[in-house]
């Protein structure tokens, strides 16, 4: 279950956005706040929240592993679609 709410939220923009460039805008902005939340309370679980500085390593960290993930699935749609025989 947890799985899939936490792949609908990048997709809930194209559902009520028309344009897929606005939707992908506001699907970034969405994740990016979630991923800082998921981030803030995994430092707080995982008891790596000492300080302040804890709790904002934990959401910047967090948000950049997801940044990282979703930049290199764009890179392969990009490889494969450049790839492919048209």
């Amino acid at each position: 279950m947890g799985y899939l709410l936490g792949g609908i939220i990048p997709l809930l923009p194209y559902f009520f956005i028309a344009q897929a460039i606005d939707a992908l805008k506001i699907s970034c902005i969405i994740t990016g706040i979630v991923l800082l939340i998921f981030g803030t309370v995994k430092a707080r679980v995982t008891g790596a929240a000492r300080s302040i500085w804890g709790y904002i390593w934990g959401a910047v960290s967090t948000m950049a592993v997801g940044g990282f993930a979703a930049a290199a699935a764009y890179g392969l749609v990009v490889a494969v679609e450049r790839s492919s025989i048209s």
